[in-house]
């Protein structure tokens, strides 16, 4: 009886640790219906492919994601392929992740996530779990979604328990998760505990669809299907095996590089410290670096990057001004070109992200632009830079009488000194030449208080 009674209550105990036989799902997310991802129809409202549009989302995961998966999701839809989303991130902001959910699940052509190399953890998982289709490769894995602070400056990590912010992210799972038919209390699990799960047992747990140790492998085993995607419009994807892998824009690498925590903190840091000693010593060059540090700080912060955009152009714009009007090395000017071009460069070319966004033609013809003008404005500041240093570093001398012309007052012969007017002035002067009174003379040297001449040459 006591063996018994010790097994059912560690049932009782181990039950709900697991992502089966609980009753999390329900009672958060309630009766989901499934309304986009895999079917088992023969039916279908159009084809997708041949070939697939691939992407890569490494590192952590900010507004740079955003705009690349945006931009895959429209060039997809263009082409009428589905497009094969690679994830390998330990993470990122919640609120860009919510929006590539949206997206997603927004598309009209189907979605495939595949979990390669290491792990899509956290803000990675999120977006997993809204692919029509979710892979992984063998030996990487899922999970940890509870939501996090994080002080860039300090480079310290908190978890938030705040159920304001946990709750949204769990109904955020539920809705764009539990719509593709999968595992609600494991997706529920994955904020409240931080489970993890590796390939096998998310397959085995209905968390994703398919195992896939290649990107050749999965494209294979997605062939035929039969996809639902927003409005529940079914796409029959048909693939002959080939794909295109679509490469980040040059924003889209800067903005990646910046996210990173290392390195936006460290930026963030120096551009404070920068700023605060300038403005203390009242060093305008020094307070131009700082700003400009601490706005590419904030942008790899998570910033919006159209607000970073406007405030490096205008910054940049300011820097020129002052340059043009105020004597220095070029360093203000230098700093504002910096700014005015990095300011072009990473607003998002992507129509509908954040409000106020550029055409990729324009931006094309633009790039061109300020390239031209930043390349000629640099080399204007970088020639009167030069003249300028030049200048600070040569020696100081006084005028020198040595070369200087003038005119005989009288008659000066090896014997015979006499005066010659020279700059205005009246010297005595010395000669081994013969030189008639009114002609034109050359000062040799200056010897005390006279000069040595010579006749001067025509």
């Amino acid at each position: 009886m006591r063996t018994l009674l010790l097994l059912f209550l560690l049932s009782l105990l181990v039950l709900p640790l697991s992502a089966e036989g609980s009753e999390l799902g329900p009672k958060y997310c309630g009766e989901v219906k499934k309304t986009a991802g895999i079917v088992r129809e023969e039916n279908f409202d159009r084809k997708a492919g041949p070939s697939v549009l691939v992407i890569r989302v490494e590192g952590v995961i900010s507004s740079w994601t955003k705009q690349y998966v945006t931009r895959a999701l429209e060039e997809a839809a263009r082409r009428g392929v589905p497009l094969l989303v690679e994830l390998n991130t330990p993470g990122g902001l919640a609120d860009v992740s919510t929006d590539i959910v949206i997206a997603i699940s927004r598309s009209k052509v189907p979605v495939i996530g595949y979990v390669v190399d290491k792990w899509a953890e956290s803000a990675g998982t999120l977006i997993l779990m809204s692919t029509h289709v979710a892979a992984m490769q063998p030996g990487t894995i899922i999970g940890s979604l509870q939501p996090i602070s994080y002080d860039p400056t300090t480079g310290r990590y908190m978890p938030v328990n705040d159920s304001k912010i946990i709750n949204p992210i769990i109904k955020t799972l539920c809705e764009h998760g539990g719509s593709k038919g999968r595992n609600t209390t494991a997706m529920v699990r994955f904020v409240l505990f931080n489970d993890n799960y590796g390939a096998e047992e998310a397959v085995r747990y209905n968390i994703i669809d398919f195992v896939a140790a290649s990107r050749e492998e999965l494209i294979r085993k997605v062939n035929g299907l039969t996809i639902a995607v927003y409005g529940e419009e079914r796409v029959r994807l048909e693939l002959n095996g080939s794909y295109e892998i679509l490469d980040m824009s040059l924003s889209e690498r800067i903005l990646s590089v910046l996210s990173d925590p290392l390195i936006s903190g460290l930026l963030l840091s120096i551009g404070t410290i920068a700023l605060i000693f300038s403005i203390v010593s009242a060093n305008l060059p020094g307070m131009a670096l700082g700003a400009l540090l601490l706005i590419v700080g904030l942008l790899g912060s998570g910033l919006n990057p159209n607000i970073a955009s406007l405030a490096l152009i205008g910054l940049g714009a300011l820097l020129l001004f002052i340059e043009l009007n105020t004597p220095g090395f070029g360093i203000i000017g230098g700093v504002g070109i910096i700014m005015i071009a990095l300011g072009v460069v990473i607003l998002p070319a992507v129509p509908g992200i954040d409000g106020f966004t550029a055409s990729p033609e324009y931006m094309n013809r633009l790039l061109l632009y300020v390239y031209a003008m930043g390349i000629a404005a640099g080399a204007v500041t970088a020639f009167v830079s030069y003249k300028v240093i030049k200048a600070k570093m040569a020696q100081p001398y006084l005028w020198r009488f040595e070369g200087a012309r003038g005119e005989a007052v009288d008659d000066i012969s090896p014997n015979k000194p006499g005066f010659v007017i020279v700059e205005g002035e009246y010297w005595k002067a010395v000669s081994e030449e013969e030189i008639k009174k009114g002609e034109d003379v050359e000062v040799i040297e200056k010897v005390g208080a006279v000069l040595r001449v010579r006749r001067a040459k025509k």
